[in-house]
């Protein structure tokens, strides 16, 4: 196998302002998300990934960053 298969990724997630809506963020603080605030709530996923389950740390880290920005919350 050569270095380019190597490097090769496969993802196992992926985060949208779809999930975050369906994992009950109302719609009005999903749309409220910039791709670099959506950038921001996959890498600290990312970080967390083996502590809980993913949902769990998808929903908690779009939450607590919408809190942290300011946005509002539910």
């Amino acid at each position: 196998m050569d270095s380019l298969e190597w490097s090769r990724k496969f993802d196992i997630f992926s985060i949208s302002r779809l999930s975050l809506n369906s994992s009950g963020i109302p719609h009005e603080l999903v749309a409220s998300l910039t791709d670099e605030d959506m950038y921001a709530i996959a890498e600290r996923i990312a970080d967390m990934v083996v502590q809980e389950p993913i949902e769990k740390i998808a929903e908690f880290v779009a939450r607590l960053y919408i809190a942290e920005k300011g946005t509002g919350g539910a």
